[in-house]
This record gives structure tokens, C-alpha cells and sequence, in this order.
């Protein structure tokens, strides 16, 4: 993904499908990945894996994946830093940092996959 933030056209494939087309700007800006109400942040931790199920499970996280040495994860607007770092804490997870983040193409990709399998899931069952 690294590569692609630096093409001026990017294109993603889901299951033999285009789910989405265009400039890395204008991905970063599709309602999907982060819709009204919504903030990115990025959750530092050296327990990532453990922090990982423990933050999936706290109301207000919508979604929640591990980059590397820390966790994106899209949350209510209304979920204060402060309180998010504190419900990890209260889990026993130890907290090196909780920022606001703006998308990466990464986060991109991984929002709208969820939301295309959820959709070929539902289509499914």
C-alpha cells in the first residue's frame, strides 16, 4: 500500500469486482471510510494483538485493525480520546498513545472489504 499513496490512479479489486476507483484523495474521501460522525485514530500499544480484541468490544469503536505496532481504528465522534485510552487501561491493556489519524489507503482497503464481504454474506445466508 505503501506504493500505491504515491500513483496518481488507484483501483481496488474485490472478488473480481472494482470496488472502488480513483485518486488516493478522493478514496480517502469516500463516506464509507469515514462516515459523518466518525473519527480515525490510531491507538499505540505494545500489547497490539491482545488490544486488538479488547477494543473491538468497547461501544463506540465501528471498526478496529492492526497497522504494524498500533491498531486504526474508526470510532464515534462523540468517544473521548481520554476515555478510550481509559476503558484499555481498565482492561489491562497498556496504552502508549491515542491520536486522531487522517485514512491511509491501507484503511481504505480494509473498510471497504469489510464492507463488501458483510454484503456478500448477507447475500449468502
Amino acid at each position: 500500500m505503501d506504493e500505491a499513496e504515491r500513483c496518481s490512479h488507484v483501483a481496488y479489486i474485490y472478488y473480481g469486482k472494482i470496488i472502488a476507483d480513483g485518486t488516493p484523495a478522493e478514496l480517502k474521501q469516500i463516506p464509507d471510510v469515514q462516515p459523518v460522525g466518525t473519527q480515525r485514530v490510531e491507538i499505540t500499544t505494545p500489547e497490539v494483538t491482545r488490544a486488538l480484541r479488547v477494543a473491538r468490544k468497547i461501544p463506540g469503536i465501528r471498526s478496529a485493525t492492526i497497522f504494524g505496532e498500533s491498531i486504526h481504528a474508526l470510532i464515534e465522534d462523540s468517544f473521548n480520546l481520554s476515555d478510550l485510552r481509559a476503558q484499555l487501561l481498565k482492561n489491562g491493556i497498556a496504552v502508549t498513545d491515542v491520536r486522531p489519524l487522517s485514512p491511509s489507503l491501507e484503511d481504505v482497503f480494509v473498510e471497504l472489504t469489510y464492507k463488501h464481504q458483510a454484503t456478500l454474506e448477507r447475500i449468502h445466508d
